[in-house]
């Protein structure tokens, strides 16, 4: 299980992707622009039955070559991001890979970003922190719809 290097340690060790995971797990890229946020979402993934921590991107570059490179299911997306913003990155995900299951992760859980991730392809909306729950939800089903949206 990935821990901290020792009880002093001040950073933390990021979860390294898996290389060969269960067929049944479902394949999480993560990508957020910090990387001690990467190193937590990893730990708490890892941790998840039914996932797997596929890769880690800190932008939209990385986040394609990752998803391509490792067959990902999954997504995790921060929504705030310096290069190309988490709106345009959702954008351009759904573009290239419409099977891709497309989670938004943020700290700002408004009403308008929560529709304007939906509008730019979105399957779910995630809160920080992050919870088990959230994450269980994510792997349960093949679309779960935004939070405070109606299922299909």
């Amino acid at each position: 299980m990935p821990s901290v290097s020792s009880p002093e340690a001040t950073e933390l060790v990021p979860v390294p992707p898996v290389e060969h995971p269960d067929p049944a797990l479902r394949r999480v890229v993560l990508i957020d622009p910090r990387p001690e946020r990467r190193a937590l979402m990893g730990l708490l993934v890892a941790q998840c039955p039914g996932l797997s921590v596929a890769g880690m991107a800190a932008d939209l570059g990385e986040a394609e070559t990752q998803i391509r490179e490792k067959q990902a299911d999954i997504a995790i997306v921060e929504i705030q991001m310096p290069v190309a913003d988490g709106l345009a990155a959702i954008a351009a995900l759904r573009a290239q890979f419409p099977d891709l299951r497309i989670a938004v992760c943020s700290f700002h859980d408004e009403a308008a970003t929560r529709e304007a991730a939906r509008a730019q392809g979105a399957d779910a909306y995630l809160s920080k922190p992050l919870s088990p729950r959230d994450l269980f939800a994510i792997a349960a089903g093949p679309h779960p719809a935004l939070a405070g949206s109606p299922t299909p």
